[in-house]
């Protein structure tokens, strides 16, 4: 065969191979040629001299994308954090998509990503899979492979180091892009066999129907080593494919959140982990609420159903101060199943309250002896006891401020967290967490209770025989006012919000944000041990991850959901307010902390005599018109740094010894009467407090 011929089949054989690759039929693999003059073919001959000679090229290969493998799946899960099933918290994945709620989204928790006690599963809480995000209140925290140093990390002192751009933890809203304010916290509860918890703590809560991203990025352990990121946030941040379709489903959200990150400065590659959230609607969160006040007020109509005086005590404690002292029943629109705890709320189809029937909650009214002495009427004073209290003890508590001031007092049970039953419903609770919806939903109906008790005294029963004395009514229910001590500080923004006929009050040793206080609380230490057992939660992170779920139930009563909208309200919704938070430094039972929080959240500001100046909050000389805040100081012990408890030896001295103080009462008493926090402390709110 000649040189022309041997060329025409090769070129046939070539144009062949090149035909096969369209129809996509395959072709035996053809010899190498020698004396290939291109040395990107396959059988390139640097010998070759013949510039005409053909060469074979080599296919090119389809490389596959790198791809993850991620150990821990769970189709209850969010999979980006190996180390517990709702990390990071609050977790995306939960958040799913609906056009009908007011935020865009629906809360769906399903009962296997909830963490399991040792006596029974946990299902699902139908209070909060009603929810259309998560709460504003929320706790944020994550776990790494091993624990950052956060000693350079702003914290609870130095918040204002958290708004440095090169500062290690990020929080933003990304609706408007800002730099939220926080602090950073190691878990101070964690145990040596789980990851430790890293919280992002916010200062106040966040706004209402928000999106929030959280990062992490250039951290060190104490031995400097760098935290490295979980495979499955490393493959979202570094554009990996992984093999879980959860992982693959929150791309796009992720990449949303890496772009906002790196808008602010965050460089995408130095992140160890960011995820975001979005916050509740005001509607979702009191919608149940709202719904059993709105349905209650026109079964009370204005004038209330009616009361029933079972007992009266005239001289009561024979201490030449009470006049009078009125125990009985006011009937009240009930949406309990029973009146006795634990039990739950009736709920319709839709699973909003239905009324069940009317039944009689217990009131107390003591009227000073001041009253009488002087023929004329004192104006009504509504009382909130302490965590396990009752009404009767509290308005009993309070007789001599009711005689110095010529108040009448009057009070109910908080239920949920009552003598009535509560304390061992609450131990119950520990065991198998679902049952806090139960005492959440008693805490509504307390609400219900209040308003019933007042409608009742301004209208039907406000000129009862019990009332009078030589022909005058002694007491005034034209103007009524609040009165709350820690529980009952701390409830006390609700009830103004929810009852028309109260709008000012004074909030003593309070805050807001139940699960941040709960933590720093000596009253947690009560209920540790139970809650630490094989038959409960013996897990230190399950128990975290609890406690910061529950936020989500206690939302609909805590201070901090209503505190936004003390100024202005919510037509429908929510009634104007003003109180005046008076806290103690160094309180082991409500920490400080909480308080801070509630007077961010709300706005006011703090007078300049005050023993503590929190941080973002503005200071007042000489008196505040309107809302306000005041530390007081008795020097006590310093309370743990952390999310810790301190010793129960001091488990009352701060939190119990201000309201007898006078500088404090005579405040707070000339608040209700004025509207007008005046500063009493002659330059600054300290005193010597007894604790050794």
């Amino acid at each position: 065969m000649d040189d022309r011929l041997n060329n025409i089949c090769i070129a046939l054989i070539v144009i062949s191979m090149l035909l096969s690759g369209c129809t996509g039929e395959s072709e035996p693999e053809l010899e190498s040629i020698e004396g290939c003059m291109d040395e990107n073919a396959e059988n390139y001959n640097s010998d070759a001299t013949n510039p005409d000679q053909s060469c074979i090229y080599e296919e090119d290969e389809e490389i596959d994308e790198p791809e993850i493998i991620l150990s821990s799946q769970s189709e209850f899960c969010d999979d980006v954090n190996p180390h517990h099933c709702m990390l990071p918290f609050p977790a995306p994945t939960f958040l799913l998509d609906d056009e009908s709620s007011n935020t865009g989204y629906r809360l769906h928790i399903p009962g296997e990503a909830i963490p399991d006690s040792g006596s029974t599963p946990t299902d699902e809480f139908h209070m909060i899979n009603r929810l259309d995000g998560y709460s504003p209140s929320t706790q944020i925290f994550t776990a790494f492979d091993s624990t950052p140093n956060v000693s350079e990390m702003a914290d609870q002192y130095n918040i204002g180091d958290s708004l440095n751009p090169e500062h290690e933890t990020i929080l933003i809203n990304l609706d408007n892009g800002e730099i939220q304010p926080h602090w950073v916290e190691i878990d101070a509860r964690s145990q040596d066999d789980e990851a430790t918890f890293v919280y992002v703590r916010t200062i106040k809560g966040l706004d209402h129907d928000t999106s929030y991203g959280v990062a992490y990025r250039n951290m060190v352990d104490d031995s400097g080593n760098t935290i490295q990121g979980s495979d499955a946030f490393v493959a979202l941040r570094d554009n990996l494919t992984t093999d879980s379709n959860q992982i693959e489903e929150q791309r796009v959200d992720y990449e949303e959140l890496f772009n906002a990150l790196t808008g602010v400065g965050v460089e995408r590659s130095n992140l160890q982990a960011a995820w975001y959230f979005h916050t509740a609607s005001t509607e979702s969160m009191i919608q149940d609420l709202v719904e059993m006040r709105d349905d209650a007020s026109e079964r009370l109509g204005s004038e209330g159903i009616g009361c029933n005086v079972t007992e009266v005590i005239d001289d009561w404690g024979e201490e030449n101060t009470t006049f009078r002292l009125i125990r009985g029943t006011v009937t009240t629109p009930q949406y309990m199943e029973s009146a006795f705890a634990p039990s739950e709320m009736r709920r319709d189809d839709s699973g909003s309250p239905e009324f069940v029937e009317n039944r009689e909650i217990v009131f107390t009214i003591l009227i000073p002896k001041i009253l009488a002495d002087e023929n004329r009427s004192g104006e009504l004073t509504i009382l909130g006891h302490g965590f396990m209290g009752d009404g009767d003890g509290m308005v009993r508590g309070n007789h001599v401020f009711a005689n110095m001031y010529g108040k009448v007092m009057i009070g109910t049970d908080w239920k949920g967290w009552s003598s009535d039953g509560d304390f061992e419903a609450l131990t119950f609770s520990l065991i198998n967490v679902e049952y806090f919806q139960h005492q959440q939903e008693r805490h509504m109906q307390s609400i219900i209770n209040n308003l019933a008790m007042i409608r009742t005294f301004t209208g039907i029963c406000s000129d009862i025989d019990e009332l009078k004395h030589n022909g005058t009514n002694l007491v005034d229910s034209s103007d009524i006012d609040y009165w709350g001590v820690s529980f009952g500080g701390l409830r006390g923004p609700a009830l103004m919000s929810m009852v028309p006929e109260v709008d000012r009050g004074v909030l003593w040793v309070g805050g807001s944000s139940f699960t941040h206080q709960i933590e720093r609380s000596t009253h947690y230490t009560t209920f540790e041990i139970l809650f630490t057992e094989d038959v409960a939660y013996p897990s230190r992170n399950n128990r975290g991850i609890l406690i910061a779920l529950l936020q989500s139930i206690w939302d609909s009563t805590d201070a901090e959901t209503f505190l936004p909208y003390h100024q202005s309200g919510i037509e429908g919704m929510i009634q104007p307010f003003e109180m005046a938070y008076i806290t103690s430094m160094n309180d082991y039972q409500v920490s400080s902390l909480s308080c801070d929080r509630a007077v961010r959240t709300a706005g006011i500001t703090n007078l300049d005599s005050s023993a503590w100046k929190p941080w973002g909050v503005d200071v007042v000389a000489n008196q505040i018109t309107g809302s306000g805040v005041v530390y007081f100081d008795g020097q006590f012990p310093p309370v743990p740094i952390g999310n810790q408890a301190g010793s129960t030896d001091y488990h009352g001295n701060a939190h119990g010894q201000v309201v007898p103080l006078p500088e404090a009462y005579s405040m707070a008493w000339g608040f209700l009467d004025t509207g007008i926090i005046t500063d009493t402390c002659n330059e600054s709110c300290t005193f010597e407090g007894v604790w050794d």
